[in-house]
């Protein structure tokens, strides 16, 4: 059965044979765009000690489980209720540089939604915050590989986070927020780098000579599944709606699967316009190329940007902490 998928793409492969080629010619020509690997700074790493989330109503009231009585704390810059609602609501970390980090200093070393996970040990504080979150904190034990180190919030049911040593909370916050775009935490714990700062693997023909390839474009990811309305079938026979966007991921998978693509490039409409979170989206584009580890090159369509909660060309340095991008914004003028 044959689907048209409402967020319409377009996948070309090409393969080139070098005549002549040695098996392990390097792509100069793609390598240039690399950007080179850079030591990892462990330099004024950041744990985060404390969490809340603040509410803000229609009538400019506001409600949070904790006082900011420091300038350190830090909102991130996502609307829990993504701007659909009659009020807003923000996660607000409080951080603290590693140094400056005592004996008596409490971190958070875990994180659970909606339920609670009971430790066995005495020395650990279990704390309540808005949104069905809870925190477990110790006193800093000059172990930074326990504490929560970072932290993002992604949306939708299908919501997927390809970075590496980042997990993804299954259990969305418990706000009123819409059943289809719900609001969930990923957390990075630990001294590993959030960054990716390795190059991928070099860009070489295959032992017959040969490097294949793969051109994504349009494929208009949404924030949440979406819906393809206008699916048929082989006869041109039109089908129910169906769930956008996990079709779309299934069938980029399979084609990198039946291609297996020495270079991927995505050329543009990654994302649909004006949809409330563009990370969210862009992640489920990408996230079949790190599973495959295929290297992958990305440029901007004029969907990429537009709308009046979308991440702009200079607004999207998450781009830069996946692995497997051989482009680099700082490469290109």
């Amino acid at each position: 059965m044959l689907l048209k998928l409402a967020s319409a793409f377009a996948v070309a492969c090409f393969a080139f044979h070098l005549l002549g080629a040695h098996p392990t010619t390097d792509l100069s020509f793609l390598q240039a765009l690399r950007k080179p690997p850079k030591m990892a700074n462990v330099e004024h790493r950041t744990v985060i000690t404390d969490l809340t989330v603040r509410i803000s109503t229609s009538n400019g009231s506001s409600a949070a489980f904790t006082r900011r009585e420091s300038k350190d704390w830090r909102r991130l810059d996502k609307d829990l209720y993504l701007h659909l609602g009659e009020g807003s609501a923000w996660l607000e970390v409080l951080e603290r540089r590693e140094d400056e980090l005592t004996a008596e200093s409490l971190v958070i070393i875990s994180i659970t939604v909606g339920k609670p996970h009971i430790l066995a040990d005495p020395d650990v504080l279990l704390e309540s915050r808005p949104g069905g979150i809870w925190i477990s904190r110790k006193r800093y034990a000059g172990n930074i590989s326990e504490t929560l180190t970072d932290i993002d919030i992604l949306f939708g049911v299908d919501a997927v986070d390809p970075r590496p040593q980042w997990h993804l909370m299954p259990s969305p916050l418990q706000l009123n927020t819409s059943p289809d775009l719900p609001a969930r935490l990923s957390i990075h714990r630990g001294a590993g780098q959030a960054r990716v700062d390795d190059p991928p693997p070099a860009l070489q023909v295959d032992a017959n000579g040969i490097f294949k390839i793969v051109q994504i474009s349009d494929t208009h990811m949404v924030t949440g599944v979406g819906t393809c309305k206008d699916a048929i079938d082989a006869d041109g026979r039109f089908l129910p709606p169906k769930e956008a966007d996990p079709l779309t991921v299934k069938f980029l998978g399979d084609v990198l699967d039946v291609e297996k693509p020495d270079l991927v490039l995505l050329t543009g409409d990654q994302v649909h316009h004006d949809i409330p979170d563009s990370q969210s989206a862009l992640f489920k584009v990408v996230a079949p190329l790190i599973e495959r580890k295929i290297p992958y090159a990305a440029v901007f369509g004029n969907h990429d940007s537009e709308g009046a909660h979308a991440l702009s060309r200079e607004q999207s340095p998450f781009l830069q902490t996946l692995p497997g991008l051989i482009t680099r914004s700082d490469r290109i003028g």
